[in-house]
C-alpha cells in the first residue's frame, strides 16, 4: 500500500497570532514611532519602508517576537495573543493613554505648529516599561548618540533574553564593572547596577515612585531621587508619561533655541526657556515639535 503525501507544505505551521489594540482617534503611527531616537535603540528594529516597527518581548513568561504595524484605528500587533498585558505594554509604548488635544487645539493658533494636527505629532516613542526608559535616558547623558546606540546595542545583547530589553534582576546580576567593561557604559554603569539591583532586592519601588496621582512638580522631585536621573533625566520622564511642564534642557536644546530666537548669541537658559511659557503645560512638546520638524 502507498501512503499518500499529505498536500501540507513542509514550512508550514501555526498562523501567528494578531492581535488589534484600539488607538485614539487622533493617533498617528509613523510620527510617533519617529518622534524621537527611541525606535534607533535596540531592542527597537524600525523599517521606515515597511512602516514596521519590530522588537522581541517577553509576554507571559515566554519570549515573542512582535511586528507592529499601525491600521486603521488600532495596532495591528504580530507575534503574540491580546492580553492584559500586552496591552499595557503597547499603550505605554505608544501613549495610547495620553490625551493630546489641548495641545493640537493650542497649535491651530500657531502657524509655526499649524502643521501638528495633519502630521498627526504629539505622541513620544517610549519602552515597553519604565525601567527600560530609565535606563535609555541614562544612556543619553554626556554622551554622542552613536555611543548611546551602542550601549544599548551591548546591553541589551548581554543581558536580555533572546534580544529583548533585561530585567532589571537580568542587570543586577552582573557588577557594574562587568557592565562598563562588556556594555562601555563608563561611569554610567554604577547608576544603571545601583537602579537593577535596588529594583530586584525592593529598595527602589519604581510604581510607587511613578505614582499618577502626584501633582508634576511631586513627579519630577520623584525622578530625580533615581540613580543617574538629574533635571534633564526628569523632564524627559515626565514627557514619557505625556507631561510636558518642564523642558529636558540640554546642549540641543540651547543650540536649537539660539540659532531659531537669538541668531547664535550667546543667552541665558531663562531667555531660552521663556520662548514656551505660554504653551503652559506643553513646553516641553511645543519645543520638541519645533525642534522634529526642522
Amino acid at each position: 500500500m502507498v501512503r499518500q503525501r499529505s498536500a501540507k507544505p513542509l514550512f508550514a505551521g501555526s498562523i501567528p497570532a494578531v492581535a488589534s489594540i484600539p488607538t485614539p482617534s487622533n493617533f498617528a503611527f509613523v510620527p510617533t514611532v519617529e518622534s524621537h531616537g527611541w525606535y534607533r535603540l535596540a531592542p527597537f528594529r524600525w523599517s521606515g519602508e515597511e512602516q514596521l516597527l519590530r522588537r522581541p518581548e517577553v509576554l507571559g513568561g515566554r519570549l515573542r517576537e512582535l511586528e507592529i504595524r499601525g491600521g486603521k484605528g488600532v495596532l495591528e500587533v504580530r507575534g503574540a495573543e491580546d492580553s492584559p498585558e500586552l496591552r499595557r505594554r503597547m499603550s505605554r509604548m505608544f501613549q495610547l493613554g495620553v490625551d493630546t488635544s489641548e495641545f493640537v487645539m493650542l497649535t491651530r493658533n500657531s502657524p509655526a505648529h499649524a502643521w501638528v494636527e495633519a502630521g498627526g505629532f504629539g505622541r513620544l516613542l517610549c519602552g515597553s516599561t519604565l525601567f527600560e526608559d530609565v535606563v535609555k535616558i541614562i544612556l543619553t547623558t554626556n554622551v554622542t548618540w552613536s555611543q548611546t546606540v551602542r550601549m544599548a546595542e551591548l546591553l541589551v545583547g548581554k543581558c536580555g533574553r533572546g534580544g529583548a530589553f533585561p530585567l532589571p534582576e537580568e542587570v543586577a546580576r552582573f557588577t557594574a564593572e562587568e557592565l562598563q567593561r562588556d556594555c562601555r557604559l563608563g561611569y554610567r554603569a554604577k547608576s544603571i547596577h545601583q537602579l537593577a539591583r535596588g529594583m530586584a532586592e525592593g529598595s527602589i519601588d519604581l510604581d510607587a515612585i511613578s505614582d499618577p496621582g502626584q501633582a508634576t512638580e511631586e513627579l519630577y522631585a520623584s525622578y530625580r531621587q533615581l540613580p543617574g536621573i538629574g533635571p534633564y533625566g526628569s523632564a524627559h520622564l515626565l514627557a514619557m508619561d505625556g507631561r510636558h511642564d518642564f523642558i529636558a534642557v540640554d546642549t540641543e536644546f540651547r543650540r536649537f533655541v539660539r540659532e531659531r530666537y537669538h541668531k547664535g548669541r550667546r543667552v541665558g537658559d531663562r531667555a531660552m526657556l521663556r520662548h514656551y511659557a505660554k504653551w503652559g503645560r506643553w513646553k516641553y512638546l511645543a519645543y520638541w515639535s519645533e525642534l522634529w520638524s526642522s
